[in-house]
């Protein structure tokens, strides 16, 4: 049998923190950030986050910047353990770590629609309440992404309410929700059962 390969051998391959079946989430990386510049450009993203407006390269860069020196924020990249090609990021930010409360986002820029998204959220909910010992943790999205929702339950989000006519896009106004997620509910943590299944081989 051949020797195993280092990471040192393979340096491209992503060091990831947490992993599901299909889903896996490593840290930021700086050689990522044309692709997330891509990323933000995309009408779909852009109108799901609110965003109006081309992102520069150097937007981008500041949001690197941004995001890996501030206090009270924990920013991942979201892997496709299929191949381990990177598909989106995924945050806590406003963590409060004497409340135990947080705000979710994440933004998927490729393979919408194949659960990469539910399972990422399901990850990082499990890093938070697991590895940070979070207790609440809070999203806001906006009602006309059906996706979104149904998303967002499916990983153990429920709705608390919403902010009505909060926020404008595609030319409309729409109510914002809001949902959150208790660690009380949360069940199934990859990281409590071991620290979640390595990545693939």
């Amino acid at each position: 049998m051949p020797p195993r390969a280092t990471p040192e051998q393979h340096p491209e391959r992503p060091v990831l923190v947490v992993s599901g079946g299909r889903a896996g989430l490593g840290p930021l990386r700086a050689d990522l950030v044309p692709v997330f510049q891509r990323w933000m450009n995309d009408p779909e993203i852009q109108a799901g986050t609110g965003r109006v407006g081309p992102v520069t390269l150097e937007d981008e860069r500041a949001w690197y910047e941004r995001v890996t020196t501030g206090p009270g924020r924990l920013t991942l990249v979201v892997y496709d353990l299929a191949d381990l090609a990177p598909v989106g990021v995924t945050d806590l930010h406003e963590i409060d770590q004497r409340n135990g409360t947080a705000w979710f986002g994440i933004i998927l820029g490729e393979r919408r629609g194949q659960g990469l998204g539910t399972e990422a959220t399901r990850l990082m909910l499990d890093w938070g309440f697991t590895a940070l010992g979070l207790h609440n943790v809070m999203l806001q999205v906006f009602e006309w992404n059906r996706r979104a929702l149904r998303a967002y339950e499916r990983a153990g989000f429920r709705q608390i309410g919403r902010r009505r006519g909060a926020a404008v896009t595609h030319g409309r106004r729409h109510d914002v929700v809001l949902m959150d997620a208790v660690a009380d509910e949360f069940t199934g943590s990859a990281l409590a059962a071991g620290g979640g299944r390595p990545a693939r081989p």
